[in-house]
């Protein structure tokens, strides 16, 4: 039984295309809509990356207390995380569906859910993140301009950056993926000019703050975590949105290469130059602390490219979140529910514009997205390689009988595995709201998302290998598969 009255079959016309509404939601890519090469992959992830979190979070990591140097391994150590991202994305073309479709497979159709629902909530913070740093950046420009510093001002910029950033994922993906590669190469031209003035002065034996743990290696694994969890852990839930239109014989190894580099490259060239700004300036905001190292003719491009920058690295949250309201239940159409992820998001983001502080916001919001989303991807990965990266996409999107549909739509043993995994990972996180237990162990450090990953992978592994024989799960299916 489908669940869902939406059954868009293919009908000849184009089903992802640049600057027309993408027709696909949640259901199957029939061979009959795939395009593109893995390579593709690549800019679309450079695109993503170049922007100015890795910058924010690689300041943050002096801020802890780290020298140069050390900050600097942080940000190399972090950024070797980035083959992961690629993982989660290789059973895209096999399934044909979104990361939070294809999670199904380990937790059950109903099981699902609560993955689903802790996956919104993450793509909703960062969606807020990006408005909020986008829309403070673009009212820095009309003061610039010569426009009065006032609410009203800030709430126009507000509604220009909204606007912007869900109209490009209305469209879906074909846009987002042809907009990413060419602010790609804009935006990566711009950081390395950006580059060339802040990495010479850096200070590379400032006097480093007090630590921010026990211990010197209890503090460099907290900076670690946070740089993990704000850059390639944070795309964890969505790679497979972003292959599922390639051909389904694409190269897993080519999809693993080309996410990894155009993620790497940036977020390890970005991230140092954050190192570099945060020792050469004592401005606790690290946008100021850039605009202050620049040339005063830089300083109206560098804000440009931080608004380019965020709303481009948008265009994927966006997209996704509204994927995952469709996986949550919501029946609409794909771009209708960009609508209603935008209305929650711009409640949020007026919320942190005009009430809060938003970079003590950050920080916690990150300590909550490692809890869950490590020990996500270590059952999801997990389920990958037993079933050999087989799926069955007609019982991926069915309720009611089928594989992934265990025991009343529930696998007990995954949504175990995943529990696990994030009371593993709550055993040694060190963050504003919890501080595990056991962090003693690593010098009052953090190392919840290595722990949650582990224990939700080997738990699910050693629960599911005399389950799972992926030649009775995989089917041909069949290109009017309805969309749940």
């Amino acid at each position: 039984m489908s669940e869902s009255r939406v059954a868009p079959a293919h009908t000849g016309v184009v089903s992802d295309e640049a600057f027309k509404i993408e027709t696909h939601g949640i259901d199957y890519v029939p061979p009959s809509d795939r395009h593109g090469r893995p390579f593709e992959l690549f800019w679309l992830w450079l695109g993503a990356q170049v922007n100015i979190y890795p910058i924010i979070i690689g300041a943050l990591c002096v801020g802890l207390g780290l020298s140069f140097w050390a900050a600097v391994a942080v940000v190399i150590v972090a950024n070797l995380a980035w083959p992961l991202v690629g993982l989660m994305g290789v059973a895209g073309p096999k399934a044909g569906n979104a990361t939070l479709i294809i999670s199904r497979s380990p937790f059950g159709v109903v099981g699902n859910r609560p993955a689903a629902l802790f996956s919104w909530l993450t793509l909703l913070g960062w969606e807020a993140a990006g408005v909020i740093i986008a829309t403070l950046s673009l009212y820095e420009l009309a003061q610039k301009a010569g426009l009065p510093a006032n609410a009203g001002v800030k709430a126009v910029c507000l509604v220009i950056i909204m606007v912007v950033t869900f109209g490009v994922a209305i469209w879906g993906h074909a846009t987002i993926a042809l907009l990413e590669k060419w602010f790609a190469i804009l935006l990566a031209v711009a950081a390395v000019i950006i580059a060339i003035y802040v990495i010479p002065k850096a200070a590379l034996s400032h006097a480093a703050s007090p630590l921010a743990a026990k211990t010197f290696a209890g503090t460099w694994l907290l900076a670690l975590i946070i740089f993990m969890a704000g850059v390639p852990m944070s795309w964890l839930n969505f790679p497979a949105e972003y292959a599922r239109y390639l051909p389904e014989n694409s190269s897993p190894k080519a999809i693993i290469w080309w996410t990894t580099l155009g993620g790497w490259v940036a977020a390890i060239f970005l991230g140092v130059v954050g190192v570099a700004a945060a020792t050469a300036t004592t401005n606790p905001d690290p946008i100021a602390g850039i605009t202050g190292l620049l040339p005063s003719a830089l300083s109206i491009p560098f804000l440009l490219i931080v608004v380019a920058g965020m709303v481009t690295n948008n265009f994927l949250n966006t997209y996704s979140s509204g994927l995952n309201l469709l996986v949550l239940g919501l029946r609409v159409q794909r771009y209708k529910s960009v609508f209603i992820d935008a209305v929650v998001a711009g409640l949020v983001s007026i919320y942190a514009v005009f009430f809060h502080n938003f970079y003590n916001l950050l920080v916690e919001y990150l300590s909550f997205l490692i809890l869950w989303i490590a020990p996500f991807a270590g059952v999801y990965l997990a389920d990958m390689f037993l079933r050999r990266n087989a799926y069955n996409p007609q019982a991926l999107i069915s309720a009611g009988a089928g594989p992934y549909w265990y025991n009343r739509g529930w696998n007990v043993r995954g949504v175990v595995a995943f529990g696990l995994g994030i009371i593993a990972g709550a055993l040694f996180i060190n963050a504003a709201f919890w501080q595990g237990p056991l962090i003693g162990l690593v010098g009052g450090g953090d190392i919840s998302a290595l722990a949650g990953f582990a224990v939700g992978w080997v738990a699910y592994y050693f629960m599911m290998r005399g389950e799972l024989r992926p030649s009775e799960v995989r089917a041909a299916p069949s290109t009017a598969v309805k969309e749940t």
